[in-house]
C-alpha cells in the first residue's frame, strides 16, 4: 500500500448502501413473465426517470472519469469530447428518438430486419450490436479496475472479476425494470459527486476559471513530479486539434452521431409508452448532461492547476503520485480527496462506481436482446415460448456479463475517453447511417441497408484494429467520421442501384405503410 494512502472507509460505507439498495431492488422485481418485461421494463418507464436512467447509461466512465481525465491530460484539447457527447443527443432528438419508439420493436436489429424484411441485415445487426457494445465494455471495465484499486488497495484483475460478477447477478435476475430503477439511483448519486467537485473549489475556494486558465497559460516550467517541461500556453489552446482538421473532424462526427447509433441508448427509448414520451425524455437528458459536461471539463482544469503547484496547495505525495502516474484516469478521485477528504473521496469514488455499474448493466441488457431476442429466438426458433426467451435472456445475460473480464484486461493501460470515442466511432460508422436513411428516405432498399450494415461494421473493425496496415492518409485517431461517411456513400449507391433497375419492386412492399407509422400521429 502506498505510503500516506487510507482505505477510504466512507466510500466503502457508501457503495454497501448502493449494492444492498441494488439487491434489494434485484429481488423486487426478479419476476419478469415476458421478454418485454425483461428487456423493456414493460414499456412503461415515464420521462423523467427514463431521462435519469438514460443519463446514468450514457454518463459512464468515459463521462465521469474519462472527461475531467483527458482535460488535465490534454487541457482545452480534451473538451472536444465533452461537446461531441453532449450535441449527440440534438442529434438524436432531431432524427430518431420518436420515430423509433413509435416503431415499437425491441432492439435495433428488430427496425432494420423488420423495415426491410431481411434476416441477413438482422444478424449484421446482430454483430453490429455485440461490436459497438463490448467495445464501450471494455473501458468501463478499465475504470472498474481503477476505481476498486483505488478504493482497496486491489490488484486490478481481482477487481475486474469482482464487478463483473457483481453487474452480471443484478441484471440477469432483477432484467430491465431493477435496471431501471437502479440507473436512476445511481444517476443521481454520479450527478452529485460531480456537482460537489465543481462546487467546493469554484464557490469555497474561490477558483474561478479565468483565475486557473490564466495561471496554467503562463507556466512553463518542469512537472513536479516527473521533471518534464509543461508549456502551459501549448495546454490552454486548442492547438491539436485546429493543425489536424482531419482528426478533429472525423472524431466530432463520430462523437455526436455515434450516440444515435449506440444501441444501449436506443433500446431505452422502445421502454418509453409512447413517441411523445421519447421526445420528452430526449429534452430532460439535454438538461441533465449538458450541466454534467459544464462542470467536467472545469474539474479537469483544476486538477491541473493545483497539481502544477504541488505542495504550494497542500496536495499530498500519494495524490501526486496517482496524478504523474494515472492522471487520464485518476482525475476525479484525485479531486474528491483534495477538495473534501475522505468525505467527498467516498462520494467521488460511490459516484465512479455507479456510472460504470449503470452503464455495464446497459451494455449487458443490449447485447442480451440482440444474442436471445434477435438471434436466438427471430433467427433461429420463432415459435419459443415466452418463458423460455426469458430463460434465453437470462443465459445470455451470464455469457455477456463474464466477457466483461477479458475486456478489462484488455483494456488495462488505455485512456478511458479515447476507448470510448472508439466506440462512439463504430456507431457512427454502423447504425446511424442506416437508421437515419431507414427512418427518413422511403427509397431506401435492403440491399442498401446490408451494404451499409457491411460497409460501416468491416470499415471501422479494419481502421480501428488494422490501423498500422493502412497508409498514412487513411490512419485516424478515431475514424469515424470518415467510415460514417462511407456508410452513407454505400446505401444511397446500392439503393439508387436497385430502384434503377428493378423500380417500385426494390423497395419493402409496406414501405408507405411503415412511413406512415414512423412519422404520422401516435395511435390511441
Amino acid at each position: 500500500m502506498e505510503l500516506g494512502y487510507q482505505i477510504p472507509i466512507v466510500a466503502l460505507i457508501l457503495i454497501g448502501c448502493m449494492l444492498s439498495f441494488t439487491i434489494v431492488t434485484t429481488f423486487m422485481f426478479r419476476s419478469q413473465k415476458t421478454s418485454a418485461d425483461y428487456y423493456l421494463a414493460g414499456r412503461k418507464v415515464n420521462s423523467f426517470i427514463n431521462a435519469s436512467a438514460i443519463s446514468s447509461d450514457y454518463l459512464s466512465a468515459a463521462s465521469f472519469l474519462g472527461v475531467a481525465g483527458v482535460a488535465f491530460l490534454y487541457g482545452f484539447d480534451g473538451i472536444i469530447y465533452a461537446l461531441g457527447f453532449f450535441t449527440g443527443y440534438i442529434a438524436l432528438l432531431l432524427f430518431l428518438a420518436s420515430p423509433l419508439r413509435k416503431f415499437g420493436r425491441y432492439t435495433v436489429p428488430d427496425f432494420v430486419s423488420e423495415r426491410f424484411h431481411s434476416r441477413k441485415a438482422r444478424v449484421l445487426g446482430v454483430i453490429g450490436v455485440l461490436f459497438v457494445s463490448l467495445f464501450y465494455m471494455a473501458p468501463q471495465m478499465l475504470g472498474a479496475g481503477k476505481v476498486m484499486g483505488l478504493l482497496l488497495d486491489l490488484e486490478y484483475g481481482t477487481s475486474i472479476v469482482i464487478i463483473a460478477c457483481i453487474i452480471t447477478f443484478y441484471v440477469t435476475v432483477g432484467g430491465m425494470k431493477a435496471t431501471t430503477v437502479n440507473q436512476l439511483v445511481q444517476f443521481w448519486i454520479l450527478f452529485g459527486a460531480m456537482f460537489l467537485l465543481a462546487f467546493i473549489p469554484f464557490m469555497v475556494k474561490g477558483y474561478t476559471y479565468t483565475d486557473v486558465v490564466n495561471f496554467i497559460a503562463t507556466f512553463k516550467g518542469p512537472d513536479p513530479q516527473t521533471g518534464k517541461i509543461f508549456d502551459g500556453a501549448a495546454y490552454t489552446s486548442p492547438a491539436y486539434w485546429l493543425t489536424n482538421l482531419k482528426d478533429t473532424i472525423s472524431l466530432l462526427l463520430a462523437l455526436m452521431f455515434g450516440t444515435s447509433g449506440l444501441p444501449h441508448i436506443l433500446v431505452r427509448f422502445y421502454t418509453a409508452p409512447d413517441g411523445k414520451a421519447a421526445r420528452k425524455t430526449v429534452i430532460y437528458v439535454l438538461f441533465l448532461i449538458g450541466f454534467f459536461y459544464i462542470l467536467s471539463p472545469y474539474v479537469g482544469h483544476v486538477v491541473r492547476y493545483v497539481y502544477l503547484q504541488g505542495q504550494t496547495m497542500g496536495v499530498s505525495p500519494h495524490l501526486m503520485t496517482w496524478l504523474a502516474e494515472n492522471g487520464k484516469n485518476l482525475a476525479v478521485p484525485v479531486a474528491g480527496s483534495q477538495f473534501g477528504g475522505q468525505i467527498l473521496l467516498g462520494i467521488v469514488v460511490a459516484g465512479a462506481f455507479a456510472a460504470i455499474l449503470s452503464t455495464v448493466a446497459g451494455l449487458i441488457i443490449t447485447c442480451a436482446g440482440a444474442i436471445g431476442h434477435d438471434l436466438v429466438v427471430n433467427v433461429f426458433n420463432p415459435d419459443m415460448s415466452e418463458r423460455s426467451r426469458v430463460k434465453v435472456a437470462r443465459v445470455a445475460s451470464i455469457c455477456v456479463g463474464l466477457l466483461g473480464i477479458p475486456l478489462g484486461f484488455w483494456a488495462e493501460n488505455m485512456q478511458i475517453a479515447v476507448l470510448v470515442g472508439l466506440a462512439f466511432a463504430i456507431a457512427a460508422s454502423t447504425f446511424f447511417p442506416v437508421l437515419v436513411m431507414g427512418v427518413w428516405w422511403p427509397k431506401m432498399t435492403k440491399g442498401g441497408a446490408i451494404a451499409g450494415l457491411i460497409t460501416g461494421i468491416v470499415g471501422s473493425f479494419f481502421m480501428i484494429l488494422g490501423k498500422g496496415l493502412l497508409p498514412t492518409f487513411l490512419q485516424f485517431k478515431n475514424p469515424g467520421g470518415f467510415v460514417m461517411i462511407l456508410t452513407f456513400i454505400a446505401i444511397y449507391m446500392v439503393s439508387k442501384m436497385e430502384y434503377s433497375s428493378r423500380g417500385e419492386d426494390a423497395l419493402p412492399p409496406d414501405t408507405q405503410e411503415v412511413m406512415a407509422i414512423l412519422h404520422g400521429p401516435e395511435k390511441a
